[in-house]
């Protein structure tokens, strides 16, 4: 297998920031706990053609030149006080393109792009013509059981998240020092979206890009994580400055298990002297381990008189089965009758717990 064919979902660059020789990382198996204690890095979050095309790879490698040129500068000081625009903008396009680009992700966005797929089709033979009532109702049912080719969405999805970079510049950056006795680990799918505001909404989608409440966590090293956090919806205890000291083995329990919820096969971690506790976390998480499924709902439209106006559908990524408690917020959970679409800018605030 050629470089190009081996093509990466989480790049290389980025297991080394958790790895003693820069050239192996340990695993766990996410679908039965088994631990590896030496494991390639070339070999890790990457499939033959992933992408479909030989050259998406290189043109990806450039990119993440620039995105950890940036990484680098923030893992110096490990604090946002004198990091510049452009470093800050080019992290946010790093965590959306990374978010992208992997097997959860790709597993959440399938019922979305099988859906619309589908419709496609039906409109198609709708509007054939040429068709008879009786091979236009075959067609219909023929379109209802295809299934669209993740490969043809991927560059697009990418793009799409690159330009909506900008949707978190509002979210206030902070850098999440472990002072704990265990490490973060990560997973293969390891930006990590939640939303523990909007715990309580259930049918629809919390975790846009300009969602009120939404939280980004992503680890540097086993010693610091990114955390981007609504300061209007949530506080953080004794913040004085981008940098908050974990001192709470909880918090980053909850963190480390959200890496293995939100990771498709494998999670990875830097010294094999932590397998036991990476493997504990797991067992207390296997039993609501789920399969990555993103949710797409049909209902009747109905407009602002209350007259008809066709189907609405409503494809978004759920919440992860665990949503956090972490001690060091504070925020009031908005219930189901409280809330409605809105973006970020548009959304009132809430009253602290």
């Amino acid at each position: 297998m050629t470089n190009k064919a081996n093509q990466h979902y989480v790049p290389q660059f980025y297991f080394r920031y958790f790895s003693d020789d820069g050239k192996s990382i340990c695993v766990l198996n996410r679908k039965n706990g088994k631990t590896i204690k030496t494991a390639s890095i070339k070999g890790q979050s990457s499939k033959k053609y992933y992408y479909g095309d030989e050259n998406i790879e290189d043109r990806l490698s450039e990119i993440e030149g620039h995105f950890s040129e940036a990484l680098r500068e923030l893992k110096g000081t490990n604090s946002f006080e004198q990091y510049t625009p452009e470093n800050h903008a080019l992290l946010l396009q790093n965590i959306m393109l990374q978010k992208s680009r992997t097997v959860s992700e790709r597993k959440k966005q399938k019922a979305m792009q099988d859906r619309f797929l589908q419709l496609y089709m039906e409109c198609e033979v709708n509007n054939d013509d040429a068709l008879d009532n009786e091979t236009k109702e075959e067609f219909r049912k023929i379109a209802q059981t295809l299934e669209a080719d993740p490969k043809q969405y991927q560059a697009h999805g990418m793009s799409i998240a690159l330009e909506c970079a900008g949707s978190l510049v509002d979210l206030l950056p902070i850098v999440l020092h472990n002072k704990t006795n265990r490490p973060f680990i990560f997973g293969d799918s390891p930006v990590v979206l939640t939303n523990p505001l909007l715990k309580q909404i259930s049918l629809r989608g919390v975790l846009g890009a300009q969602t009120p409440g939404l939280i980004v966590l992503y680890p540097l090293s086993p010693r610091h994580c990114v955390m981007l956090i609504d300061a209007a919806a949530y506080k953080l205890k004794k913040l004085n400055s981008s940098v908050h000291s974990i001192r709470n083995l909880r918090d980053v329990a909850l963190i480390n298990k959200l890496q293995i919820h939100n990771s498709a096969s494998a999670v990875y971690f830097s010294d094999f002297q932590y397998s036991q506790y990476v493997v504990e976390l797991w067992r207390q998480e296997k039993t609501r381990l789920i399969d990555h499924i993103g949710k797409v709902l049909e209902a009747p439209g109905i407009d602002h008189n209350g007259e008809p106006m066709g189907d609405i559908i409503h494809a978004f990524e759920e919440q992860l089965p665990l949503i956090p408690k972490f001690s060091f917020l504070e925020y009031r959970k908005v219930p189901e009758n409280e809330y409605q679409f809105t973006s970020r800018e548009e959304y009132a605030g809430v009253d602290d717990a």
